[in-house]
């Protein structure tokens, strides 16, 4: 792939990510005092995130998007095979774009954590 299909690709996929990860109702509620640690604040922000509706869409395209890499590349390798194409396995190729997507997933999963986190510190100093 291109560099800039990939950040095409990177940047809808992205999006539709942190969509799926943001919770509908983002009021941020204070269970107990003023005294809550950052630790504690950004503990609450990645549970809040995977604990709604949305979020099993975002892990469900996560999945898709795995298998959807993985069966392309084997249809490379077996397109090379039937033709008689001498050349080198794929796979390798299709296991580095499956971790560089998991990575980036897991990246805007704490970006988006560290974002509430830092929201939830906000409020609670203005209160």
């Amino acid at each position: 792939m291109e560099f800039a299909e990939l950040m095409v690709f990177g940047i809808v996929w992205g999006g539709l990510l942190v969509y799926f990860l943001t919770p509908f109702n983002d009021k941020i509620s204070v269970e107990g005092n003023s005294k809550v640690t950052v630790s504690k604040a950004f503990k609450e922000s990645l549970t809040r995130l995977i604990l709604h509706k949305k979020a099993i869409l975002a892990l469900l395209m996560l999945i898709i998007t795995l298998n959807f890499i993985w069966t392309y590349f084997i249809s490379i390798d077996d397109h090379n095979k039937l033709h008689g194409v001498a050349s080198e396995s794929v796979k390798p190729q299709a296991i580095f774009y499956m971790i560089s997507i998991t990575l980036y997933a897991a990246l805007l999963y704490i970006l988006l954590a560290v974002r509430r986190t830092l929201k939830l510190k906000k409020y609670w100093i203005e209160r």
